[in-house]
């Protein structure tokens, strides 16, 4: 009867989650996804693709830029007759046509006849693409002004044909249906008549464009630059004056090398080429997406979606196959639960594989549905099955309820086996914090006021701590030890357990006065921080144990809570915890206060003060840089001068004016940019 049961679910899991994600497939609902995963696919395979040999690309770079200015004497804009120079050499060269995509609506600033010139050159070659741009299909177009336009063999349209989260994944042929401009890239397969049948062309699923095949990046072309055509055809010009022969061996460039090639110019200088959003770049160069449309046709290497029933098989199938492993196992064990997540893992990786080898001969797989389809089934059955078998993780969490935190509870129920002695090495940051002074704060107080400033401070402090994802290690009478990135992995661990530290500081601010109607003082606290490799699991004895971490790692973080006496702080951090916070987005600011080798260590570390954005832009801590440097250098005397002009406004000033003092008087010996701590 249970074997029964377990089958008509799995049954009724696969027919209502094919149900569900064949709808949401047909009407859509996962495009954002799909596009994503399509955008990742095009990135990961753009290189199994090479460009194509037909297209030549001429870029107006800053080395042009540079070379124009100081050559030829031109700002920018250059002169239109420029761009005719590089028509002739392609004229010369018998290319099989040149797109522009520039944008000529306003008259030449060196007057009509610059424009007459360009013009000229375009009618001569007979084979150029200039451009017409549409802001929307309802405004109006900007043309070229008339001697460009009517020298232009045809006008290509530039138009961008985003899909809704702003990325250009495909192109039109056709500007639109009323005036029929074609796009750039058609545009130049129509002047070097080479221009395929559109129809049979794949289109995207509205039927109104072509999916584009994207390079990865523009230099896959070997692009030239506009310097080098025009200093080739001004050679070529004046050896034909003289009756002389040009020698190309130099960085002249020979006209044979552009037969029958599709010649594309853009602008490629900072602040001049236009950018848009394209799968495999948010910074993708405006013309790569017409140079890449024109290599997608003359490569044949077009993409298209599968047919609708084919995809609506495969999402059946990943429905089954959720609900067929999720139900192999016949009782709830960490073994059979292992078995079933590397099983649905491999299926869910073959899968993605199949879509992304699919993807280079141009077959667009659907992603997200058939994954969908099969974490739902997947989950579905198992919660079907565990549910009935989960009466060994209820007694887990009844028996430890009272001496592990949750998170180690869980890892428990999934892994029983952890349940031993024994740990692991893993990258984590180690917090350590303590009450200033707090032998003197508690001999004011009675037993039962300890234990109701205790029990606050600590709960405050520990909330903190674990909603910002750490780990409490232990609490040594006021000491706080936790970590982060264990039992369970956080990439930000480090952002994390700096915020917390902030966030502690800013509370016990707030609970002064609350706090000193129980000590009849202001109470402060030290907090130091370390991220490195340190060892964590589970420690003690056969019968009691703890979740706990151990390490040279854990030793420094300790180091620097006490070495806050040292410079006058209240929170200091590592190098290395300041350099991983950062690079995790952490919004604060970290302050070089100092170089110390802690006690243990003959190495110095580098340690930080972290805070707010902008508490460290003040006169006192811009002050404290420069002391510091001569301090650094071993000039104590000037140092003390500067220490001292700040030391009533900066604490950490001053506890370096007693330093300088101290150096002044008994100077340290082979000296290094760094002091030696001499007590934890």
């Amino acid at each position: 009867m249970k074997s029964i049961k377990k089958k008509l679910w799995v049954v009724i899991t696969c027919v209502v989650v094919f149900a569900l994600f064949a709808a949401l497939h047909c009407v859509g609902a996962f495009k954002w996804v799909e596009d994503k995963t399509y955008d990742s696919r095009m990135r990961v395979t753009a290189d199994a693709i090479a460009p194509s040999d037909m297209i030549t690309l001429v870029l107006l770079d800053q080395s042009s830029l540079d070379w124009a200015r100081t050559e030829m004497d031109w700002g920018y804009p250059w002169p239109r007759s420029a761009y005719g120079t590089i028509i002739d050499f392609f004229n010369r060269a018998g290319a099989a046509s040149i797109a522009f995509d520039m944008l000529y609506t306003e008259p030449s600033l060196y007057g009509p006849e610059d424009d007459k010139a360009l013009g000229d050159s375009c009618s001569r070659f007979g084979r150029v693409v200039q451009t017409v741009y549409y802001a929307n299909e309802d405004s109006e177009p900007l043309y070229p002004v008339d001697d460009i336009k009517d020298g232009a063999a045809i006008l290509g349209n530039v138009s961008s044909h985003l899909d809704e989260d702003g990325t250009e994944r495909s192109n039109r042929f056709y500007a639109n249906s009323a005036d029929a401009e074609p796009g750039l890239s058609i545009a130049s397969m129509i002047v070097g008549e080479d221009l395929p049948d559109l129809d049979e062309i794949p289109r995207t699923k509205d039927g109104e464009a072509m999916y584009i095949r994207f390079q990865k990046t523009l230099d896959r072309y070997i692009p030239y630059s506009a310097a080098e055509i025009i200093k080739s055809e001004l050679a070529i010009e004046e050896a034909e004056k003289n009756g002389t022969e040009v020698d190309f061996s130099g960085d002249l460039l020979d006209p044979e090398m552009f037969v029958d090639q599709h010649v594309f110019f853009g602008l490629y200088a900072p602040g001049l080429f236009d950018i848009c959003a394209s799968p495999v770049s948010s910074v993708y160069p405006g013309v790569g997406v017409h140079v890449c449309q024109l290599d997608t046709i003359l490569s044949e290497t077009y993409l298209r979606d599968i047919n609708l029933i084919i995809a609506l098989c495969i999402i059946a199938l990943a429905s089954l196959a959720g609900c067929v492993i999720g139900g192999i196992s016949k009782q709830a064990s960490s073994k059979s639960i292992l078995l079933e997540v590397i099983l649905f893992l491999i299926l869910g990786a073959v899968y993605l594989v199949v879509a992304y080898l699919l993807f280079i001969p141009g077959y667009i797989l659907p992603v997200a549905s058939p994954l969908g389809a099969l974490v739902v089934s997947f989950f579905a059955t198992i919660i079907g099955t565990y549910l009935r078998e989960g009466k060994q993780s209820r007694w887990i969490k009844t028996a430890f309820n009272q001496y592990l935190s949750p998170t180690v509870i869980d890892n428990l129920i999934e892994n029983p086996d952890s349940l031993k002695l024994g740990g692991e090495r893993r990258e984590i940051t180690a917090f350590f914090s303590d009450i200033e002074s707090f032998t003197s704060v508690s001999e004011n107080m009675n037993p039962e006021t300890m234990t109701s400033f205790l029990n606050t401070y600590l709960s405050e402090m520990s909330d903190i701590i674990l909603t910002s994802g750490g780990t409490i290690d232990k609490y040594e009478g006021d000491a706080i030890i936790a970590f982060w990135n264990a039992p369970t992995f956080q990439e930000d661990h480090a952002r994390r357990g700096v915020e917390a530290a902030i966030a502690c500081q800013k509370k016990l601010l707030e609970m002064q006065d609350s706090l000193m109607k129980l000590t009849g003082r202001p109470i402060k606290q030290r907090i130091g921080l370390n991220t490195g490799i340190a060892t964590v699991g589970n420690f003690g004895s056969r019968n009691r144990f703890d979740y706990t971490m151990m390490g040279d790692t854990v030793n420094l973080a300790s180091r620097l809570e006490g070495i806050n006496k040292v410079f006058g702080t209240y929170t200091l951090v590592s190098e290395a915890t300041a350099k991983a916070a950062m690079d995790a987005g952490c919004p604060l600011d970290f302050h070089n206060i100092g170089d110390i080798a802690v006690v243990g260590r003959k190495e110095s570390v580098r340690v930080f003060v972290p805070g707010d954005k902008g508490n460290f832009d003040t006169p006192e801590m811009k002050g404290f840089d420069s002391a510091y440097k001569k301090f650094q250098q071993g000039n104590f005397t000037e140092a003390l001068e500067e220490f001292s002009s700040f030391a009533e406004k900066n604490p950490t000033c001053k506890k370096y004016q007693a330093i300088c003092e101290r150096y002044i008087k008994n100077p340290p010996a082979n000296w290094q940019g760094f002091m030696q701590a001499t007590e934890k």
